[in-house]
């Protein structure tokens, strides 16, 4: 047996441990304008409206997949939050205490498909939010997973928009 033979295996199985620990990014496709990087889940897109919008992610992952959304708001209404869900049919689920964001602190998880964050800025405007968060992906299977975003209106704003619309209603 070769001297180095053990160095060889030590080294093979310490990179083969390495490799499964995270994901792979096969493709990705959204309701919003996007860009994407292929390296990674790195997703840069535009939301137009209050609409919910929807990200269709395909991964591989033993463990964990990190993405990082960059979203500006050019939905001409201020946003105090944003919810993020993935289809509870799905085996990918969001991993409590990774959710971080530049202008909301707080990262609650409703369960594990459901993850708001709030508080304490809001993002006006044609201003930009950054978003980062781990989904957890049992094997190493490809899966294919629905990310629906929604963005949170300012309180007054969902107020002016139901007195205009039962104004509009009201005119014959």
């Amino acid at each position: 047996m070769n001297k180095c033979m053990p160095f060889k295996i030590l080294v093979l199985g310490f990179l083969f441990i390495n490799s499964t620990a995270y994901g792979t990014l096969i493709s990705f496709s959204s309701d919003a304008d996007y860009e994407w990087s292929p390296s990674g889940a790195v997703i840069t897109q535009t939301i137009h409206s209050l609409e919910s919008s929807n990200i269709m992610i395909s991964a591989k992952a033993y463990s964990t997949f990190n993405i990082k959304i960059t979203t500006t708001n050019e939905s001409g209404i201020t946003w105090t939050g944003y919810i993020l869900s993935l289809d509870p049919q799905s085996n990918a689920k969001f991993i409590e205490s990774t959710a971080s964001s530049n202008k909301f602190n707080t990262a609650l998880f409703h369960d594990a498909w459901t993850l708001e964050f709030q508080a304490p800025q809001e993002v006006l405007p044609s201003k930009i939010v950054m978003l980062e968060f781990d989904i957890s992906i049992p094997d190493d299977h490809t899966y294919t997973f629905n990310l629906t975003q929604n963005p949170i209106p300012e309180p007054a704003t969902i107020v002016l928009l139901v007195l205009g619309s039962v104004m509009l209603r009201r005119k014959p």
